[in-house]
């Protein structure tokens, strides 16, 4: 699958209301993966990015406006040598590092 995308836990909600839309964002923070570094008592250790697309129409017109907007919340990097990572916590760290890394490649 060279060149190919694929995303773990990926889902779409469409709404119709501004509380849908937020219980949405909420849900998808409480589904984040987060541990402990000596770092930070609470680190992420999973990117989110939420993308709220909005169709419109003017009355009496057949012309379709359309925007998008995301929010984007990273892992943060970490210097494994400075956090005294290991086993998973490590191997986590290591691959936040390299996404890190690519998503500077095509920025």
């Amino acid at each position: 699958d060279y060149g190919n995308i694929h995303f773990l836990n990926l889902s779409m909600h469409p709404v119709g209301m501004e509380e849908e839309a937020l219980n949405c964002l909420f849900l998808g923070d409480t589904n984040r993966a987060i541990s402990a570094t000596d770092m930070n008592q609470a680190s992420s250790r999973s990117h989110c990015i939420f993308t709220i697309s909005i169709e419109g129409r003017k009355t009496g017109s057949d012309t379709v406006i359309r925007s998008k907007f995301n929010i984007v919340d990273l892992a943060g990097s970490e210097r494994v040598h400075r956090t005294n990572n290991s086993g998973q916590t490590l191997s986590e760290a290591k691959y936040i590092n390299a996404s890190l890394f690519f998503l500077e490649m095509v920025i």
